[in-house]
């Protein structure tokens, strides 16, 4: 049975129609896709789920490259190109949601490329750092 309610989200209005759900008609329906919001197609409009984005396609990376473990912002860069560095040296700092995460080399060697510098934004996956 459709039945239709007003809901008020952050001062704004919205017109939504909630499908009441019995045993039987639960075993038959679409589970929704995990993550994706409700949101309204315009505001006083029923709520339809909303569009995942597409997945960006990884970044490619080379054998030696250090990449981002997460999301985040550099906030200070270490290595410096034709500097030696050791397994468990720290080659960058990056910062998410306010908590600062160091990059650490996985390996011995010399750094032949550095990728980013203080400020920039990256994302999981990133190459930051080439260690030959």
């Amino acid at each position: 049975m459709l039945r239709r309610f007003r809901v008020t989200v952050n001062a704004r209005e919205y017109d939504v129609t909630v499908e009441e759900m019995t045993e039987s008609s639960m075993a038959s329906a679409t589970p929704p896709v995990q993550g994706a919001p409700a949101v309204p197609a315009t505001p006083g409009a029923p709520l339809r789920p909303a569009t995942l984005p597409a997945s960006a396609p990884a970044p490619s990376t080379a054998d030696g490259d250090e990449v981002a473990q997460l999301s985040g912002v550099v906030v200070l860069v270490d290595a410096k190109v034709g500097q030696m560095v050791k397994q468990g040296d720290r080659l960058l700092l990056l910062e998410a949601m306010k908590m600062k995460t160091p990059v650490i080399a996985s390996r011995s060697g010399q750094v032949t490329r550095v990728l980013v510098q203080a400020g920039d934004a990256v994302e999981g996956g990133q190459p930051l750092v080439t260690i030959a």
